[in-house]
């Protein structure tokens, strides 16, 4: 028998995606020269079209983060969503495997000091998991006022899980300079 997940589970992990991209994407506008610096140290697109690209993944993450609050949009949001997962972690490990690991991911816009690492890469695939477990056909059921009830805090759980873990992973370096010393 396949696996079939209840739509309280699928909705709350697809709000929570919405928030965390349109987080993501409300930090990198904010901070658009900042993150078009970021893209640019990056070292792996050509100077002219980094402006270009730069502001693409502004709108994509945008345009994926108010997709998966649209119940209709989920189908597209969700491989839209997987598909900049791709590019911008295809972008982490190649630096990481260029031993870059001082740049700041550009997660979030300015102030995110986060660098580069296999935290980051881990991030994103358990983001992926969840979109694609979003993305898994849920069971057929009315929803009652529970469900929604359910649905605002497992959103609101999954997005400060997220803040937390993405807290902690710029916090590391920090944390191993006074262990250091």
């Amino acid at each position: 028998m396949p696996f079939v997940p209840d739509p309280v589970f699928t909705h709350g992990v697809s709000y929570a995606l919405g928030a965390i991209f349109l987080a993501g994407a409300a930090g990198k506008l904010r901070d658009r020269h900042v993150f078009v610096a970021v893209v640019q140290a990056y070292g792996l697109l050509p100077v002219p079209t980094v402006v270009v690209f730069s502001f693409l993944v502004m709108l994509a993450e945008l345009a994926v983060g108010i997709a998966l609050w649209l119940p209709p949009a989920w189908p597209l949001a969700q491989w839209a969503g997987l598909g900049l997962l791709g590019v911008v972690t295809g972008a982490v490990i190649v630096n990481l495997l260029r031993g870059r690991t001082d740049l700041d991911c550009g997660c979030g816009g300015a102030g995110g000091d986060q660098r580069l690492s296999w935290g980051l890469v881990l991030r994103n695939a358990l983001l992926a998991a969840a979109l694609a477990f979003a993305a898994a056909r849920p069971g057929e059921r009315d929803l009652v006022w529970l469900d929604y009830a359910t649905m605002l805090v497992a959103t609101l759980s999954l997005f400060g899980l997220y803040a937390g873990a993405n807290q902690l992973l710029a916090n590391r370096p920090q944390l191993a300079l006074l262990e250091g010393g």
